[in-house]
């Protein structure tokens, strides 16, 4: 980690980039150009390796930036290569969205994904938008060629993020127009900042399903275990990032140590995010699971575990959410045997 380290071992992390922008802001746009999405391979030997083009053009055509999403940082696989301008034309035959409707970035179809980077642009108060300016709906682009529609759990999460009720646009294959287009800035860049923004969603959802907004110093340490999910991957063929028997020591080790193990993917959404803010140290292996450290107050420890893809360094989304929500954290590197785990977490005074 690069944050200070105290001298039981934990950091608060650094964003693995420096911003290259300011604070998010809202931008109007009348007549707004909501492009269809295109996708495509890049000639490169490195990432990003392939592009993606979709985006909100005002009605002369002009690009309106802070519609795309920030790519190519830290093995980023895409990149956004919206053109400047487009011809105005193109509101011609296009569908309209009539009255104001709010911007909503990239619907995204992995979990942790949606709640970190599609929710994070909703940072507006519902009332406000509704009441003050109007906002009849939410239109977004599609970020993923495989994987199409609107499943039950984003429903879920939009609901709890404020934003549920509302009529909802998933934009693909065709381009609209909308009378007045809001345009919120991105509360976060994933694998490089965030802003407080993005914090302020995450705490809106923890409210809503009851879950604490301030650390229990008392509550209980929770391991976020993947074996079940490693488990059905196998049984489908699927690659892994730790074996059978790994998964089963991490188990047994953090049960040793007090910990509750929790398999996420049998809980509700509201339970998963209630069980992350009811915690007062957080463990797991990096991904979807442990992202849910960003509904967890600030004080909350969280305990990232290396596995194959990375095991050597703290994950750079799960530094983002860590750091944004002041989360002191500690990174236990993959070549660490789970045999060895109880003399690790003494030290971390656990």
């Amino acid at each position: 980690m690069d944050g200070p380290v105290t001298s039981d071992g934990w950091a608060l992390p650094t964003f693995p980039h420096e911003s290259v922008e300011g604070p998010p802001e809202m931008v109007e746009v009348p007549d707004a150009i909501i492009t269809r999405v295109r996708r495509g391979d890049l000639r490169t030997i490195v990432e990003p390796t392939r592009w993606i083009r979709g985006a909100v053009h005002d009605a002369e055509g002009r690009l309106v930036v802070s519609s795309q999403k920030i790519g190519g940082l830290v093995g980023a696989q895409v990149a956004q290569a919206d053109p400047g301008r487009v011809p105005p034309r193109q509101q011609k035959g296009a569908r309209r969205l009539e009255g104001t409707w709010l911007y909503g970035g990239h619907w995204t179809q992995h979990f942790g994904h949606f709640f970190a980077e599609t929710l994070t642009t909703l940072w507006p108060e519902r009332e406000q938008m509704v009441a003050a300016e109007g906002v009849a709906g939410v239109v977004f682009h599609n970020f993923m060629s495989r994987f199409r529609g609107v499943s039950p759990w984003q429903t879920q999460l939009l609901d709890l993020a404020g934003w549920g009720g509302l009529p909802f646009e998933v934009v693909e294959d065709e381009t609209l127009v909308a009378d007045r287009l809001l345009v919120p800035g991105r509360g976060i860049v994933v694998n490089g900042w965030a802003w407080p923004e993005a914090r302020t969603v995450w705490r809106r959802m923890a409210a809503a399903t009851g879950g604490r907004l301030e650390v229990d110093p008392d509550g209980e340490r929770v391991f976020l275990t993947r074996t079940a999910f490693n488990r059905e991957r196998r049984a489908a063929g699927r690659p892994t990032r730790t074996d059978e028997a790994h998964d089963v020591a991490l188990e047994d080790a953090f049960s040793a140590a007090g910990f509750r193990v929790v398999v996420p993917e049998s809980l509700s959404v509201p339970e998963q995010i209630r069980t992350a803010a009811g915690a007062s140290v957080l463990a797991g292996a990096a991904g979807s699971a442990l992202h849910l450290s960003a509904f967890a107050p600030a004080g909350v420890r969280v305990v990232e575990l290396g596995d194959s893809r990375s095991p050597d360094v703290q994950v750079p989304t799960q530094r983002v959410i860590d750091r944004v929500c002041e989360h002191p954290s500690a990174f236990v590197p993959y070549d660490v045997a789970p045999a060895d785990l109880p003399g690790r977490l003494s030290a971390l005074g656990l």
